[in-house]
């Protein structure tokens, strides 16, 4: 029977691997083990996930901060659907997936191969910094089928600056129920983590907002952009129609575009020179944004 191995790293999406009957996987930091977990915590190599002919069993490679199941060392025992697993303190979960389980993540994992391969064909190297960053911004509405969305970046003085914008329009900007984007923005920035919502209108902490109960915004998503372990901004990108319900892999696929986006605003910050301006047309979109940005969230 396939199975599900989900890993929760700190402040980060989750990521999962689906394994299959009779595959032996290892697990840790080294790159030539079929799990590679990035983490001080895990060892080289940490922990091997096997097949027995009947079920799952964990064991710890002699790891220096250990392999723990449901509290309890590793020791060859069988994986149970729901077990919580902590490699060093890395905490994951396994369970196991029916044939048509596996297959539809399957499904999912190839659309994301797909998407990455689209990806790097949009990002000519001969763009410049704010032409990367918006076909990165129009990849991530296409991901989650939104209609508008833009980058901020957190300036040294610590207030967010608008870099580029899609889909909208400076009446859209200046209309009161944007005020909705920023509190997903907010939320985003304070905890360090993404906002992901296929229909805004259920979030306790949205929902509520008269930006979406005057139905000015239904979905949205907003992930931070990381480098190094430092916050540059976020993507956000949102709809006024609902969207599909979000998949893990989707999560994944938007960490992704935000990470590209991250690494060019830190590229073009090292660079000398002043950043050119945007496209004419969207020079007005940029500036009302900025300008109702420095009203509703004058810091962070």
């Amino acid at each position: 029977m396939p199975g599900k191995l989900t890993v929760f790293p700190a402040q980060r999406a989750s990521r999962f691997l689906v394994i299959r009957d009779g595959e032996s996987l290892e697990i840790g930091r080294d790159p030539q083990c079929g799990l590679v977990l990035e983490d001080s915590r895990v060892s080289k190599r940490h922990a091997r996930l096997r097949w027995t002919g009947a079920a799952w069993a964990l064991e710890d490679l002699g790891s220096r901060n250990g392999t723990i199941v449901n509290g309890e060392p590793a020791a060859g025992a069988e994986l149970r659907d729901g077990d919580a697993i902590s490699f060093g303190g890395l905490l994951a979960r396994f369970e196991r997936l029916t044939a048509a389980q596996a297959a539809n993540l399957d499904s999912e994992r190839m659309a994301w191969i797909q998407s990455s391969a689209e990806m790097r064909r949009r990002l000519s190297p001969d763009l410049g910094p704010l032409d990367l960053q918006l076909r990165l911004l129009e990849a991530a509405m296409e991901l989650t089928r939104t209609e508008r969305g833009f980058v901020l970046v957190v300036g040294p003085d610590g207030k967010l600056r608008a870099e580029v914008a899609a889909g909208l329009s400076a009446e859209a900007v200046r209309d009161e129920r944007f005020r909705g984007s920023m509190g997903a923005v907010r939320q985003a920035l304070e905890t360090a983590g993404p906002v992901m919502l296929s229909d805004v209108r259920a979030d306790p902490r949205l929902g509520k907002r008269p930006s979406v109960l005057a139905r000015g915004i239904a979905s949205l998503a907003c992930v931070p952009l990381r480098h190094e372990g430092k916050i540059l901004g976020v993507l956000y990108v949102d709809s006024r129609k609902l969207g599909p319900t979000y998949t893990q892999l989707a999560l994944d696929v938007l960490e992704a575009l935000a990470d590209h986006t991250a690494t060019i605003l830190a590229c073009a910050g090292r660079a000398s020179g002043p950043v050119p301006l945007p496209p004419a047309p969207e020079t007005e979109v940029v500036a009302q944004l900025q300008q109702r940005i420095e009203e509703l969230l004058p810091a962070v």
